[in-house]
Parts: structure tokens; C-alpha cells; sequence
């Protein structure tokens, strides 16, 4: 950081152009001048803080990681008497308990006491007038009551109870019989009162009897998500003009990538002696072990796909780390999604329409726009027909091209509101959207998608979005 160049606001002010474009965020100074083209939420959010300050814009959009990443591949310089920005505070609710009441009496939980009182008094009223009565009865059924006998050990046999003590003896036993009833009495009629609640009410609810297997999508693997990991090269194809799909090796053969449907890898490299991050889109999951697939158009003007991954050679390592981005996949977020994807942007709609048809259960309803140049440009066209061709409930497709043949039997021209209303899933709360391709084409399609009736998506990407931008 010392050995980077002071600047002051006013020298920033004199960088605001397209071609030429200065912000500072946290006291650093960045030039962006070459990711004005590439910036997710168009250029002109980034003329409208050409040359300023954008600490409070930055943070209010509240950027991910892969953002700050790219961020630090721009700066350029410190911004002098730059002022720290104080965070607000949060807020934070405590609620207040309060103990639980203890159970009054009478209540559930306290008749037993009672009722045994109750009983032990009845029973002794019962025995001064009827005692001799009573001490007859309890030596005709002596055998029949072994709790007596352990209430009162002291009788040894029904002769006792007839030669000792006689109406005071037979009051001692016929109480002791009283009170044994009552306790008995007492705790029937507390069962029958008592309140049952709880897991003991009710037997054991099995909720399903099928076997269900974890989803393997979820499953960790080799990625970490906050450390870069090397993985070799071991494959490299053209599938159309500066556009790779690049194989890497995992270290074994049946370790996973462990990367959730929908999120991508940052890959880092040192070009020139400058640090640069980009994020893609695996077109491989954890059902294809051993190996992660990454499907890349390499610019040529690209610092990092142009001058390092167009040139990379068989058994060089790729530095990745991952999982991320706000998609995570899984069956049930929706009945219909529909795609919009441009170019390269088909990677993250792949990966999703590869999890849904693969999925024998999952019923969820895709149609896909896919926007090129050529025909020569459509990527993994091959794989898509074939799942469409497999799976029509699950998957429609819509080409679209600039430049078609006169045979071209789909779509012409641009993406346009009309298209999306006749080939994508109407508005509901059963529906979203994805879209990833060209800014231009991302925010022009938000738009029209607005028009027809759907809600408009946040500046930072969330699962809850109607309309999801990758």
C-alpha cells in the first residue's frame, strides 16, 4: 500500500470518462476503465460514480466476493485524506422471558394428594361405625390383598386381628384398608383427569415409508471456499471459436468437485505480475467424479482468458476456489423456471438443466432462450437437444440467432419482449426466470421481463428473486 501513488479527489474528478474511468472505495483508488464493458449491471452504473467517491454506492449494493476480487485487480493508487466510513450499527432485539408458573392447586397434576386425603379421611369416618363390620371383611379376604400385608407387617394372620385389641385393632386394619382403596381410587380418577400432551399422547407418525437419498449435489468435495486449490490440466477443446472446455484432474478418482447446482468457482492466475480473479461455471457436478469441466471464451483482448487460459498447455494447474454465488439449486423452488442466456451464459442454465432432466422426480418445467451470432456459436447444442429430445416435459428450447441461414428453422434477431411472452412461462408465484449473457442483453432483458409483468430483481442477486441474474 506505501509504495502505491496518492491521489486526491480533484485528480480522480479528471478520470471520468468511458474510455478513461476512475473511482475511489475505502481510501483506494481503481481504474476500471477496461471492466466498464463487462460490469454485470451495465456501464452506465459505473458513469454514474466516474470519478467520485463510490464508497457509499459500493456498499449499499453490497457486493459479493467475487466483486471485492475483481475490484483489487484495478487499483491503482490510495486516495489522499480519505476518511474511514463508519459501518451503522445494528440493531439488536432482545425479548424478555418470563418463568413459567407453577401448577396451582387443583389443578392437573395435584389431584392425587387430595383425593388420597380425601379417601384416608372417609374411610377412618367409615370405621367408627362400622368396624367390627369391616375387621370381618378384611380377614375374609386376607389372602386376596398382599398390599395390606405389606402396609401392615405387623398383622401376622387374620387370627390376630380377632384376639387383640378387638374395635381398636379392627379400626387400625379397616384404615389401613381405607386408605390403601383411596391411593388406588385416587390415582384412577388423576388419569382420567390429567391432560395428555407431548410425544407420549400420540404413537410415532412416519412421514414417508420411501427411502430417500441424499442429494449428491450437496455433498463437500474438493473445492474450499475460502482458499485457491491447483488442479492439472489433462484436457483442452475447441468447441467454437475462441471458446475451450478445459478438463481438469481431481486427486482421485472418485473425489467430487462438491459444488450445490447453480454456483461457480473463481479462478485466480498472475499475469504480468498482477493477481487476476474471474468466476465461471462448471458444466460438470458431483455426479462426474474424478474431473471438473469448465466451458471458457477466451477474448483475445482478455487479461485472463485471453493471456493465460487460451494459451494454457496439457499438465499446467489451474488455481480454483468454491463454491459461491447466491443459486443453490434444489428440486422444488419452483414449477416453472424460464432461461434467457447469451453466448457462454448458457454454463450456469446447463448445469441447472442437467440436474432437473437427470433427476427422475423432479417435474420442474424449463424453457430455455438461447441468443448467438452463428449457428457455429451454440454451445453444448448437442447435449441440450438431447436432453430435450429425452426429457420434453422437463425442457423447451428457443434458439435465437443475429445472422441465420435461410434454412435457420428458430428464432432471428434480438431477444425481445414478444419472444419472452410466446416462449417463456407467464408471471406467477410459481415461476422464475434466469438470465446470463451480455450486459447489454442481461439489462434489456430485465426490462421487457418487468413489462410482462414480473418483479424486478434487487442490484444484488438472491435466491428469492423472481428474476435471477447469474
Amino acid at each position: 500500500m506505501q509504495d502505491l501513488p496518492q491521489y486526491t479527489m480533484d485528480e480522480v474528478a479528471g478520470h471520468k470518462s468511458k474510455d478513461d474511468l476512475w473511482i475511489a472505495i475505502h481510501g483506494k483508488v481503481y481504474n476500471v476503465t477496461e471492466y466498464v464493458r463487462d460490469h454485470p449491471g451495465g456501464a452506465e452504473v459505473l458513469m454514474d460514480v466516474a470519478g467520485l467517491d463510490a464508497t457509499e454506492a459500493y456498499e449499499d449494493v453490497g457486493h459479493s466476493e467475487d466483486a471485492d476480487e475483481i475490484l483489487e485487480t484495478y487499483l491503482t493508487g490510495t486516495l489522499k485524506d480519505a476518511r474511514e466510513r463508519v459501518r451503522p450499527q445494528t440493531v439488536r432485539l432482545i425479548q424478555s422471558t418470563s418463568p413459567v408458573p407453577p401448577t396451582a392447586p387443583g389443578k392437573a397434576g395435584s389431584i392425587t394428594p387430595v383425593a388420597l386425603t380425601i379417601f384416608s379421611i372417609g374411610g377412618a369416618a367409615v370405621t367408627l361405625f362400622y368396624g367390627r363390620h369391616l375387621q370381618a371383611k378384611l380377614l375374609a379376604s386376607w389372602s386376596a390383598l398382599p398390599e395390606l400385608r405389606s402396609l401392615l407387617p405387623s398383622l401376622q394372620s387374620p387370627h390376630a386381628l380377632s384376639t387383640s385389641g378387638g374395635f381398636y385393632t379392627g379400626f387400625v386394619a379397616a384404615a389401613g384398608l381405607a386408605t390403601l382403596v383411596g391411593s388406588m381410587v385416587a390415582s384412577k380418577l388423576s388419569q382420567m383427569t390429567q391432560i395428555k400432551s407431548g410425544f407420549t399422547k400420540y404413537p410415532p407418525y412416519i412421514k414417508c415409508r420411501k427411502r430417500i437419498r441424499g442429494n449428491p449435489h450437496l455433498v463437500k468435495g474438493f473445492l474450499d471456499p475460502k482458499a485457491y486449490k491447483s488442479l492439472p490440466l489433462i484436457r483442452k477443446e475447441e468447441l467454437a471459436p475462441n471458446v475451450y472446455k478445459f478438463v481438469l484432474q481431481l486427486p482421485n478418482p472418485q473425489d467430487v468437485i462438491g459444488l450445490p447446482i447453480g454456483q461457480h468457482v473463481a479462478i485466480q492466475a498472475n499475469v504480468d505480475g498482477k493477481a487476476v480473479s474471474r468466476s465461471y461455471t462448471p458444466t460438470s457436478n458431483n455426479l462426474d467424479r474424478g474431473v471438473l469441466e469448465l466451458v471458457i471464451k477466451c477474448y483475445p483482448d482478455g487479461l485472463l482468458t485471453g493471456r493465460y487460459l487460451a494459451n494454457l498447455e496439457i499438465g499446467q494447474e489451474i488455481q480454483l476456489r468454491g463454491p459461491k454465488g447466491a443459486m443453490k439449486y434444489t428440486q422444488g423452488i419452483c414449477k416453472r423456471i424460464g432461461m434467457i442466456a447469451g453466448g457462454t451464459g448458457i454454463t450456469p442454465m446447463y448445469q441447472l438443466i442437467r440436474a432437473i432432466c437427470e433427476d427422475p422426480t423432479d417435474l420442474t418445467e424449463v424453457s430455455l432462450i438461447y441468443a448467438n451470432r452463428t449457428e457455429d456459436d451454440i454451445l453444448l447444442r448437442q447435449e441440450l437437444d438431447q436432453f430435450a429430445h429425452r426429457y420434453p416435459r422437463n425442457l423447451q428450447i428457443w434458439y435465437m440467432l443475429d445472422t441465420p441461414s435461410e434454412t435457420w428453422a428458430f428464432g432471428r434477431g434480438y431477444v425481445t419482449a414478444e419472444t419472452m411472452k410466446e416462449r417463456l412461462p407467464a408471471s406467477s408465484p410459481d415461476t422464475k426466470v434466469m438470465l446470463c449473457g451480455p450486459p447489454g442483453m442481461v439489462n434489456a432483458s430485465k426490462k421487457a421481463l418487468v413489462s410482462l409483468g414480473f418483479e424486478a430483481p434487487g442490484a444484488v442477486a438472491k435466491m428469492s428473486d423472481q428474476i435471477f441474474c447469474f
